[in-house]
C-alpha cells in the first residue's frame, strides 16, 4: 500500500489557497477595490529639515552641510558665529503623503531620515520645515518630536528614522480633476487585465446603460456622466458594482521564511519529479523510487498530493517549483523574493 508522508500544513494550506475546481466557490469583489477614479490619488512632498534636542549623537564636524543649515537658521533669527558645529543637531530629510482632497490646515503625518553622520535622533525635535511637491510649491509645513519606532517582532531599533505622527499641516490645496472637458470619467484597474476591464465594462453598461464605457488607448475605462444623477452618487454606485475578477496565475516564493503562494489558475504540464533523499512506496511491489509523478494538466493541488507522497519540505518545495518553471511545465509567473 502506498505510504505518504504529510506536507507541513502550512505549505498545503498556502498552494491549495490557489488551487481552482468545480468545488471552488468564485469570488466577488467590488470595483472600488481594483480600480480607482481616475485624478485621485496620494502626491508626495519633501523638504530639507534640521533636528536640534540630541544628546551629543547628531553629525559630526565631517557634516559641513549641519553646520550650515544652522548657521542660516541662527542668522534668520538675529544671531551670527564662525562656530556653529554641534553634535546635538542632525541634517534630515523630511517626507510625507497627501492624500486626495487634502485640505489646507490638514494634518499629515511626516516621516525623517537623516542624510548626515548621526548614530540617533531619538529625543530630538524637527525644526519648521517646508515640504514641496514636484512643481516647487510648499505644500506642508513640519515640525515637532520625533519619535523612534522599533521593528515589530524584533528588538532592532533604526535611530536615523523616525516619524512625527500629525506633525505636517497642509498649507496649500492639490485640486482633484477628475471630470474631463467632455463631461467624462475614467476608472483605472490597479491591476490591468482585459478580461476583468471587458467583465467591469458590461456590469457599468448593464446598471448604467447611459454610461457609454469605453477602454481608451491608455487603459482606462471612460464613462460618460449621467443627467439627473449627481457625481457622488455615480460614482459610489460604480464602485459599489460587483464583479468576478480573473487572476493572471502566479506562484510567490519568499525564500526568507518558505512561504509559497500561488494566485490564479496555476496548471502544470506533465512532468516526473525527483529528489534526493525522497522515497515513495508503490503498491504492494515493496519497490520504492525518488520520484513523484505530475499528470497532464495538473493543478497545485495535483502538485500537493505528489510532493504529499514523496514527504516534501517548504525547501524541497521551492526547489521543485524553480525546475517545473525551468522546464517549462509549470505555466505561472514565478516570483521569488
Amino acid at each position: 500500500m502506498m505510504r505518504r508522508l504529510l506536507i507541513p500544513a502550512c505549505i498545503a494550506a498556502v498552494l491549495v489557497a490557489g488551487a481552482t475546481g468545480p468545488g471552488v466557490t468564485e469570488v466577488t469583489v467590488k470595483v472600488r477595490d481594483i480600480s480607482f477614479i481616475d485624478g485621485l490619488r496620494e502626491n508626495q512632498v519633501f523638504g530639507f529639515g534640521l533636528v536640534v534636542g540630541l544628546q551629543g549623537s547628531g553629525d559630526s564636524r565631517r557634516s559641513p552641510m549641519t553646520q550650515t543649515i544652522l548657521k542660516n537658521l541662527l542668522k534668520n533669527l538675529g544671531m551670527e558665529g564662525d562656530d556653529v558645529a554641534s553634535k546635538n543637531c542632525a541634517a534630515v530629510l523630511v517626507t510625507a503623503k497627501l492624500p486626495p482632497f487634502a485640505r489646507s490646515g490638514d494634518r499629515v503625518t511626516v516621516y525623517v531620515s537623516s542624510i548626515g553622520d548621526a548614530k540617533s535622533l531619538e529625543g530630538g525635535t524637527l525644526v519648521q520645515s517646508s515640504l514641496k511637491g514636484g512643481d516647487n510649491n510648499t505644500y506642508v509645513v513640519a515640525q515637532g518630536p520625533l519619535s523612534v519606532q522599533k521593528t515589530k517582532g524584533t528588538t532592532k531599533e533604526v535611530r536615523t528614522g523616525a516619524v512625527i505622527t500629525n506633525g505636517g499641516i497642509v498649507e496649500r490645496e492639490i485640486s482633484n480633476d477628475i471630470v474631463s472637458k467632455d463631461n467624462r470619467i475614467s476608472l483605472v484597474l490597479k491591476n490591468w487585465d482585459y478580461s476583468v476591464a471587458n467583465d467591469l465594462v458590461k456590469a457599468i453598461q448593464e446598471k448604467y446603460p447611459k454610461s457609454d464605457p469605453q477602454v481608451t488607448r491608455e487603459g482606462k475605462i471612460s464613462l460618460a456622466l449621467i443627467e439627473k444623477v449627481s457625481l457622488q452618487e455615480y460614482i459610489s454606485e460604480i464602485e459599489k458594482i460587483e464583479i468576478t475578477p480573473s487572476s493572471k496565475a502566479k506562484v510567490v516564493i519568499s525564500e526568507a521564511d518558505g512561504t509559497i503562494v500561488t494566485g490564479g489558475e496555476v496548471k502544470i504540464s506533465e512532468a516526473l519529479v525527483s529528489r534526493e533523499g525522497m522515497t515513495v512506496e508503490i503498491g504492494k511491489s515493496g519497490k520504492k523510487v525518488s520520484a513523484a509523478h505530475l499528470k497532464e494538466s495538473g493543478s497545485v493541488s495535483d502538485l500537493v498530493e505528489a510532493m504529499n507522497a514523496v514527504g516534501a519540505t517548504t525547501k524541497d518545495m521551492i526547489s521543485i517549483l524553480k525546475a517545473l518553471k525551468d522546464a517549462g511545465a509549470l505555466h505561472a509567473d514565478l516570483i521569488v523574493r
